[in-house]
């Protein structure tokens, strides 16, 4: 069995991955299939099978930038409310919205619409008059099943945005053979944007429209920016998501101080972010992991931090260069392994994932969103086990009694859900740097491995 699901059947019978689309060598080929199955009447359909029938699959269309053009660009999505209907090896495999990060929020917050996109309530609008919501009250919350005490989201924040986009672009997950892919900022890129062409954060608008990526070495980035930063003028705030280089407190006039974010690669871009000065404060006590690495020097750092900024902007020449100014409104924090982009939110996360990838075997990284510690997420899924809906795995990192309540909880949601031997954990305070083996994956099946 393959440790990836991810080829598709075309109406005409002809077969292809959807891998192909970031493979150099298959990309034309796989766009032109795409675009000769773009309006057909059939739909192309993935190798799952619900109630005996294959799970159909539909292809947008989109106008992109491309080496100073514009180009039509296919891509693939699974259809409304099917997600969890895929196996948990499929590309097209959503986790059941019950289960992951997006069951924290109030119904409507994060919904799928009969167009296949999802529309979002964001805590703060993209229109620049547009204020944020203020904490969950009485007035803005609802209680999950009627359960005293458990609040569910009215709105998503940044970070819950943030999260949105990494599990839509599939960049949660990881499988051999994407490694050279995910190394290119440009492969980043496109895929969250893919993933922000099916977001509708208000009406008429994509989350495209407004999401500007800052990555080092994309030669489409700059002009990218700059059109998306015109294009959102006075009206609309712009969204800038890329890999964090420097945050940090700058002194500016009258003993008076702001804070400075610098995305990496950003000086290719013309680009200044700043925020008041207290978000230096505010960031340090909501991301105390993220903050510690970037206040190391590059070569010291054992992860990386994305970052993702809503702002308002303002294009003007400097010098005759075409300066992209931004102040930021809010700002979120991610955690990630450096090579592979995997969230983390600990050094004992880091090393089960560093280890997964040596060991070439297949994960999902479940994202929390907005959602309270109350709900149980384990810290990673294998997908390439016997069981099909995947082997959670737990890291447990503290010894506090707490924690052991915690731990205890978990642990008797795993033994009734998936039974006593099929999940994993580690006790990385009583066991530090060594970890029980991991769970055996299944055979793989030659010619099945990703791009």
């Amino acid at each position: 069995m393959s440790v990836m699901r991810d080829w598709v059947t075309f109406p005409d019978g002809t077969r292809g991955r959807r891998s192909w689309d970031v493979d150099p060598q298959r990309a034309r080929a796989w766009q032109h299939r795409l675009a000769h199955a773009w309006g057909s009447d059939e739909r192309p359909v993935c190798d799952c099978r619900h109630q005996g029938q294959p799970m159909g699959l539909s292809v947008h269309r989109c106008l992109r930038q491309r080496d100073g053009r514009q180009v039509e660009v296919y891509h693939l999505a699974r259809l409304r409310n099917q997600g969890a209907l895929h196996g948990v090896a499929c590309s097209f495999h959503e986790a059941d919205p019950r289960c992951d990060g997006r069951g924290g929020y109030a119904d409507g917050v994060v919904r799928e619409r009969d167009d296949g996109r999802i529309g979002i309530a964001l805590r703060r609008g993209l229109r620049c008059l547009d204020v944020a919501a203020g904490p969950a009250d009485a007035a803005q919350a609802v209680r999950r099943g009627g359960q005293p005490g458990v609040v569910r989201q009215a709105r998503m924040t940044e970070l819950g945005l943030l999260h949105l986009l990494w599990e839509e672009a599939g960049l949660n997950s990881w499988t051999r053979g994407v490694h050279r892919a995910r190394r290119r900022w440009s492969f980043v890129r496109e895929a969250l944007d893919r993933a922000a062409l099916r977001i509708v954060p208000a009406r008429n608008q994509t989350l495209s429209d407004r999401l500007a990526m800052i990555g080092y070495g994309d030669e489409d980035g700059p002009a990218l920016l700059r059109e998306t930063a015109r294009s959102c003028g006075d009206t609309w705030r712009i969204l800038l998501l890329g890999i964090v280089d420097d945050i940090a407190l700058v002194d500016w006039k009258e003993g008076r101080q702001f804070c400075s974010l610098r995305f990496d690669g950003a000086s290719a871009y013309d680009l200044r972010v700043s925020a008041a000065s207290v978000w230096h404060e505010r960031l340090t006590r909501s991301y105390p992991m993220a903050m510690a690495a970037l206040a190391r020097p590059r070569t010291e750092r054992t992860i990386r931090v994305v970052g993702l900024v809503t702002a308002t902007v303002r294009v003007g020449l400097d010098r005759g260069v075409a300066l992209v100014r931004c102040r930021a409104d809010d700002i979120a924090l991610m955690e990630v392994e450096p090579d592979t982009l995997t969230p983390v939110s600990s050094a004992h996360e880091l090393a089960i994932a560093r280890a997964l990838v040596h060991e070439r075997r297949s994960f999902i990284r479940p994202l929390r969103f907005d959602v309270g510690r109350d709900v149980v997420l384990p810290d990673f899924v294998l997908t390439d086990t016997e069981d099909p809906r995947g082997t959670p795995m737990e890291v447990f990192g503290r010894a506090d009694e707490a924690y052991a309540a915690r731990r205890a909880e978990k642990a008797r949601y795993y033994n009734e859900v998936y039974g006593q031997e099929s999940w994993w954990s580690w006790d990385a305070v009583a066991s530090p740097g060594r970890w029980p083996v991991f769970p055996p994956a299944l055979s793989r099946v030659g010619g099945e491995e990703d791009v």
